[in-house]
Parts: C-alpha cells; structure tokens; sequence
C-alpha cells in the first residue's frame, strides 16, 4: 500500500479511505440486495393495504358525516314553520302563508322568523361541531338559529360561491371546500359549508366547523411522518395539515394526478424524499382523501433485518481490524523514524534532520519537522539578542542611578548651603538625594510601579529646584488610580533632566516643568511638559536620534523609548510634541499593567 513509483505524491488518508470504501460498498451493497427481497415488496404491500384502509375509514366517516348534515337539510326543508317563512317573500300583505297561522302584517312577520330561528337553532343544537345554520330568502329576508346574529353589510351573499352552488344545484345538497365564512358580522371562521336551495325561495346554509375534518384526519396515524389530506373534485384543497404552507407556495403535492385518477396508488419523489399515495373517492362529495406515507418508513420486519444487519456488520468490523492491522504497521515504520527526532529535539539536539523517504503524507510532515527546527533555532537566536539587548539596557540604567555630574553638582550645593547655615535646604536636599538613590536601585527590579516612579522623580525635581531656585517651578499632576499600575523604571527622570537642560535653562525667564499621568482607552500615559524654548522639526529628530545627552544625560530619550519597547511592545513608547519659544510636551504610552501582589 506505500507505493512510491514514479515518484507521484500519493495521500494515505485517500489511500485507506478508498480500501475501506471498496470493502464496506461491497459488503453493504451485497447485504442491501438480500434484504432488499425480504423487505421491499412485504413492506409496500403492508403500506398500502393498511393505508387503504385507514384513508377509506376515514372517507366513510366524513360521508357518514354529510350525509348527516343532508338529512338535517332535508328536515329544515320540509318543516312548515320553514315553509311559512318562506312563503311570506311570495304571499299577499298580511297573508298567513300555507299554515295560516302566524297572523298577519310586521307582528306576523316575526313571528315567522322567530319559529324559523327556533328550527334553526334546534340545528345548531344538535351538534356541538355546527357553527352557523341560517337561511338567506332572494328578497333580502335573513334568519339565523342566533336571533342576534346580523348580515354582513360589506358581504354580497348572493355573489358567494356556496350560494351560486346552491341555486344552480335545484334542491340539491352542495358542500364547499374550506373557506372563510364572512356572512354574518363580526364573525369570520375556517368552516365548510354545505348550502341548499329551498324551494326556490331562498338557500339554506349550514357551516361546519373546520376542526371536524381535522380532528378527523388527525385521529389515524401514518408513520412517523405520514399524514392525509382531502382535495375536492376541481383541484381546491379541503384539508392539509400543512394548508398554509400549501397556499403560501412552499409546499407543494401531485393534486393534477390525484384528480385525473379514481381510487389508485402510486409513488412519487418531492423533495428527496420518496412519497406513496393512496387516494379514495368520497360518494357523498366527490372530494378524495389521499393518504401520504414515506419509503423510508416502510420496513415491518425490523427485527429479522436488524438481526441480518448485525451478522453483516460484525463480518466486516472483523475484516476491517484485520485491514487495518496490516496498514498501520506499513505507516508505523517512518512515524517511529520521526518520534526519534523529537525526543532528541526534547533532549535539547536542535541540529537533528529527519531522512523519510515517501511521497506521502509522513514525508511531508518529515519535510515540516525540519523547517520547524530551522525556525526554532532562528528563534532561539533572536531571543538570545533580545536578551542581550535588554542586559545592556539595564546597564545603562544602571550606570545612570550614579551619575557623576549630577551627584557632582548636588553634593557641590550642600555644601554650599552648609557653609551658609541653611540648614533646613541641606537636609530637603540630602533626603531627596537619598530617596532618589533609593527609589533608583529598586531592590534590582526593572519593573516598578507607576507610583514609585513617580516618587522618584519628584525627589529629583526637588533637588533641582533647590539647585536653581526661582529659575525653576514644577507640578506634579498624576491620576491616583495609575499608581498601581506597573513600568519600567527610570524612564521619567531623563525626560525631566532633558527639559530642564535643554528647554527651561535656556530660556531667559523662569520656567516650569509639569508631569502628569490619566489612565486612558488604550492603558496609561505619563506626561512630562515644560514652558522652554522649544524645538524645530529638525532639532526634535536630532534629539530622538541621539544614544546619549550631554550634561550627564547618560540613558538618552532613545534609550527610554527602546526600553519601553523592549519591555511593552512597539505600540508603546515616547511621543513628542514641541514648537519653538513655547515649550516642549513628551508623552509616554504604557499598557494598564496591574501590579502583582508580592
């Protein structure tokens, strides 16, 4: 199975899925033509003679139904307080009609109509599922069983289909497909209706709540997915479990077929899936009732199959192991090669090569485990500058904790002030030179917080302001919240030596140094500002290009900035802003490192 000939790349994972393939096609192919006799023809016969059935009950029950809502026609038809009713549309003002009974002029008139409600309304009371009997006269006249049901005054009955049925049926009994009955105001209902001319002097109207026919339909069931739906004699869906879906387009069923045929069966594919259909014709309506089943569900003899199916597929799962034995320990050999090297790799040998000579996917990992350990080695390397680079940075921040020039300078004034009795000035001075040596060594920690650095640098600017006196005014203005976030240390105190030395030392009047900090969107900013001459564009990149200052600026604001980034990223770091005679603004970009607890 490892094939190199022609040096032609070849996948194993193609190779074992197209063994695999073959083997279990066969075997499922083979064990699907057995059962495929034994199960097939049993389980469609099955099918479709239980639907047959089912769908055949199911259209008895709705005959039995009609023709039980045709006998209640049939006895509103012939009832004489119906008959009375009617016959007042034809009769003489003030007739009696054929029974001659119920008086005469408007109180006659509701007599009649209140004897016809009575009728109706026994209708209605018959059962539970009727939920409207009326009758509509061709001169207008209206009687409902509810005597305060009102006509619809926006409907135009005579202009409805189950009224047009009914006149053009001549006696007849004519059922409606579902609809929207909207003869009476304020009432719209999901009904079928079934209409009836009598004698030719008005139509009698029956609705039918739709849930019958659902409750119906609902009371078998067809599968796990099966269902039955009525479709009427022109094509118009009666009942579908899923009508809305029907009407909306996104469902669709093979009604021109179902119509076209009698009582027949047949199969059908919508929507990937296998379909079976068995239609039965109603008597009473013509409508037919088509039962759904899917082939998928099909299978009665599950048990047997279940059994076959588990002999097959214990004969393969046995052929497969042995398969897979034997190409696991073809691909086994160059793996073993290459889990070698990588224990020499943890052993710490990055010079190592793997030499795996296959044209598939284990040569190609080889080929990636060698550009990995090439990579490792180069990163190795860089790491090894990087942290050469950051030795010398605190080295040079080391050698600025002892300054010469300024401790020269301080020392130089104490001095003074002690020979000029100023006793108060010497001992501000060498506090603050002591807590600026302090602060500067940090127990050997590169990284402080905010607020140490801070306190340092304030102690140098106390210094410095003893040293210039009125020449020098400073503020210190830092948001409290910072001060436990965390920096590296040293990085203000030169921006602050290089504002006094090279912007308020040079400028004519006083001059003052402000240092700020607020915690920002991105982590935090410190700020150190002075009211000095300032700088040009071509001052400023002389500045930032220098590696050290005079005056014994000996860290620079190039080595603060690479600091910062060493240590925070290159998002983080120094950010000038100056203009000539208005001073100078250096701002320090840090990330909101929280300090750690000790």
């Amino acid at each position: 199975m490892r094939g190199t000939e022609g040096g032609r790349y070849r996948s194993i994972q193609v190779t074992m899925a197209l063994a695999f393939s073959v083997l279990a096609v066969a075997m499922i192919v083979g064990a699907v033509l057995i059962f495929y006799s034994l199960t097939e023809d049993v389980a469609r016969i099955n099918s479709r003679s239980s639907t047959e059935q089912l769908v055949a009950q199911i259209a008895n029950n709705i005959d039995g139904y009609i023709g039980y809502l045709e006998s209640v026609s049939a006895f509103v038809t012939a009832d004489r307080d119906v008959r009375s009713y009617l016959a007042r549309s034809n009769g003489p003002t003030g007739s009696a009609g054929p029974t001659g009974s119920a008086g005469s002029g408007a109180s006659g008139e509701r007599e009649r109509e209140r004897r016809a409600s009575e009728v109706l309304d026994a209708v209605y009371r018959s059962r539970q599922d009727i939920s409207l009997a009326a009758i509509f006269r061709y001169d207008g006249g209206f009687v409902a069983h509810d005597p305060t049901a009102l006509r619809n005054p926006f409907v135009d009955n005579e202009k409805q289909s189950w009224f047009i049925q009914a006149r053009e049926a001549g006696g007849k009994s004519v059922i409606s497909s579902s609809h929207v009955q909207n003869a009476i105001k304020d009432r719209h209902r999901w009904v079928i209706s079934l209409s009836r001319e009598l004698g030719g002097e008005g139509v009698l109207l029956v609705d039918l709540n739709f849930s019958v026919i659902d409750d119906i339909c609902n009371s078998v069931t067809l599968g796990t997915r099966g269902y039955i739906f009525i479709v009427a004699a022109d094509g118009s869906i009666v009942y579908h479990p899923q009508q809305q879906l029907i009407y909306g387009g996104l469902k669709g069923e093979n009604i021109q077929r179902i119509i076209e045929g009698g009582d027949v069966y047949f199969a059908a594919s919508a929507g990937g899936a296998d379909k079976l259909y068995s239609v039965k014709t109603m008597k009473a309506t013509g409508w037919k009732v088509v039962g759904v089943n899917y082939g998928d569900e099909l299978v009665a003899n599950r048990e047997k199959i279940r059994l076959n199916y588990l002999a097959w597929g214990l004969g393969f799962f046995a052929t497969t192991i042995i398969l897979s034995i034997l190409i696991a320990r073809s691909i086994s050999r160059p793996i073993k090669s290459l889990r070698a090297s990588m224990r020499a790799v943890e052993l710490g040998d990055f010079d190592i090569r793997v030499d795996i000579q296959s044209d598939d996917e284990i040569g190609e990992l080889g080929k990636d485990f060698n550009i990995m350990i090439a990579k490792i080695r180069e990163l190795i390397r860089l790491n090894t500058q990087q942290q050469e680079l950051k030795r010398r940075s605190e080295l040079k921040a080391l050698q600025m904790q002892i300054n010469p020039h300024f401790l020269y300078n301080t020392l130089d004034s104490i001095i003074w002030m002690a020979e000029g009795r100023k006793e108060e000035e010497v001992i501000t001075m060498v506090s603050a030179l002591a807590k600026l040596f302090r602060l500067g060594i940090s127990k050997g920690q590169e990284i402080i917080p905010i607020g140490q650095e801070i306190e340092h640098v304030e102690s140098y600017l106390t210094i410095q302001k003893i040293r210039y006196k009125d020449k020098l005014d400073y503020e210190i203005s830092v948001d409290p919240e910072i001060r436990r976030f965390r920096t590296v240390k040293l990085i203000l105190q030169p921006l602050v030596e290089n504002a006094i030395y090279h912007g308020i030392k040079n400028k004519a009047e006083a001059g003052k140094i402000v240092v700020s900090g607020r915690r920002t969107e991105t982590g935090v900013e410190l700020a150190v500002s002075d009211d000095g001459v300032g700088m040009g564009a071509e001052q400023l990149q002389s500045l930032l290009s220098r590696s050290s200052e005079p005056n014994g600026n000996g860290l620079g604001v190039r080595n603060v900035d690479e600091r910062i980034k060493l240590y925070f990223g290159d998002e983080y770091g120094l950010m000038y802003e100056s203009a000539e005679d208005e001073g100078t603004t250096v701002r320090v970009r840090l990330p909101a490192w929280e300090e750690m607890e000790a």
